[in-house]
């Protein structure tokens, strides 16, 4: 291409196209990417929590990322398959999912990973502890 002959218009209206062709192919990329992860996590296997937290984190990047959008608004978390837990433990600890050997991931960030039957037994001692203050209150 030559340039000699171009005005400093027509050079900035050159510039401003490739730089939205540019933005264009990476939000094709991004979106590919985003639907293939969608994908990943509501069909996973189950096998290794530690699978579905590494896609669950990169989503959340893209999502941000790219359009702004937080993953909890793009994706139906209880679709995720995994062990069933009780509604009560599931709702408290954020509970994503539970896989075949028992490591649930969880918290507000989706972040975190511990046994089903730590949590548990996190659930029974603070549901006790709050019966016993309960008790005493009436007193």
């Amino acid at each position: 291409m030559q340039y000699e002959n171009i005005d400093s218009a027509e050079m900035a209206e050159l510039a401003l196209s490739q730089a939205v062709d540019e933005h264009i192919e990476k939000s094709k990329e991004a979106i590919d990417r985003i639907s293939e992860l969608e994908q990943q996590i509501l069909h996973w296997n189950q096998e290794d929590i530690r699978k579905l937290r590494n896609d669950i984190q990169e989503l959340r990047e893209l999502l941000k990322k790219n359009f702004q959008v937080q993953i909890e608004n793009f994706i139906h978390m209880r679709s995720i398959p995994g062990m069933r837990v009780p509604e009560e433990i599931r709702q408290l600890y954020k509970i994503i999912s539970v896989d075949k050997k028992g490591f649930a991931l969880y918290g507000t960030e989706m972040d975190k990973i511990a046994h089903i039957t730590k949590i548990t037994e996190h659930f029974k001692k603070r549901k006790e502890a709050a019966a016993q203050a309960k008790a005493k209150e009436k007193k």
